[in-house]
């Protein structure tokens, strides 16, 4: 179980032209868990998948503030 909840890791170095797809890759499925566990637990997905964008965003936005 513990591997079903393991991230993979990059196969690529950060300025490779594909980094992003691979990243997105890595967290396809589990988005799509987390989106499917909301919506068991009686959200809209659509509205689950732009929270989750906010958040992302959100924590993005606190993580550039913290580095500068």
């Amino acid at each position: 179980m513990a591997n079903e909840l393991a991230i993979k890791s990059p196969s690529l170095e950060p300025n490779a032209a594909r980094y992003d797809n691979d990243c997105q890759d890595a967290l396809a499925s589990h988005l799509d868990d987390l989106l499917d566990r909301a919506e068991a637990a009686g959200w809209e997905r659509r509205r689950a998948a732009s929270a989750l964008m906010y958040l992302a965003a959100k924590r993005l936005d606190g993580a550039e503030r913290r580095s500068t």
